[in-house]
């Protein structure tokens, strides 16, 4: 008995040592079989609520296997950038109503143009949904 608890126990190091999975699906697999979530935007240009300022609104849903879209309930985090080359950054986190519907206000800077967008963070069950982006500068 104890040369078998030997053997196994080496067997198992081996495995474990070369990265092959003894239970369970793998986390290449879990992302493939997550769904991304919906996200419908008003552009922000149809409405201005400051000189420099304007309104994005927004709805995200959640797809359910049936079919149907059940809304989103937490937030969602609204980026900007710069440039073209930089890195998205989160300004702030947005609440989303009972309906899924959020409003986030996006500011026009003095020079220069902010790229902005919404994002979903995954879970367990929907992966990271990206919102379109939008491109805001004085003429």
């Amino acid at each position: 008995m104890r040369i078998f608890r030997t053997v196994a126990t080496g067997l198992l190091a081996t495995l474990v040592g070369l990265g092959v999975a003894v239970a369970g699906p793998t986390t290449a697999s879990n992302a493939q079989a997550k769904v991304e979530r919906v996200i419908t935007e008003r552009p922000p240009d149809q409405k201005q609520v400051a000189y420099n300022a304007f309104q994005l609104k927004g709805k995200v849903m959640n797809p359910q296997a049936d079919g149907t879209l059940v809304p989103f309930q937490g937030k969602v985090m609204l980026t900007k950038k710069a440039c073209k080359s930089c890195k998205f950054k989160t300004v702030r986190k947005v609440k989303v109503n009972e309906k899924g519907v959020f409003k986030a206000r996006l500011v026009v800077p003095d020079r220069g143009r902010w790229i902005w967008r919404v994002k979903v963070k995954s879970n367990s069950t929907y992966k990271t949904t990206l919102g379109e982006k939008w491109t805001l500068f004085f003429d």
